[in-house]
């Protein structure tokens, strides 16, 4: 089985800095990763790096997870 491609949702590589009503925060380096071994993970990579077969993907596993409910 091959390592999956890393699919990176969120990236602000120099930081950001937030000025909220007088309080200012400063945040370093954002990224937000999908790890696709998890289900989150996969879900997010299916909606945001993956497209149309993803899409395809994540509709049969939920169509798969509806019929176990309702079983």
């Amino acid at each position: 089985m091959t390592t999956p491609v890393e699919c990176v949702i969120l990236d602000i590589p120099n930081g950001l800095r937030l000025n909220l009503l007088g309080l200012i925060v400063e945040i370093a380096r954002v990224r937000i990763v999908a790890d696709r071994a998890g289900l989150l993970g996969q879900l997010l990579a299916a909606l945001t790096c993956g497209g149309a077969s993803a899409a395809d993907s994540l509709e049969a596993m939920a169509r798969m997870i509806r019929e176990t409910e309702a079983a």
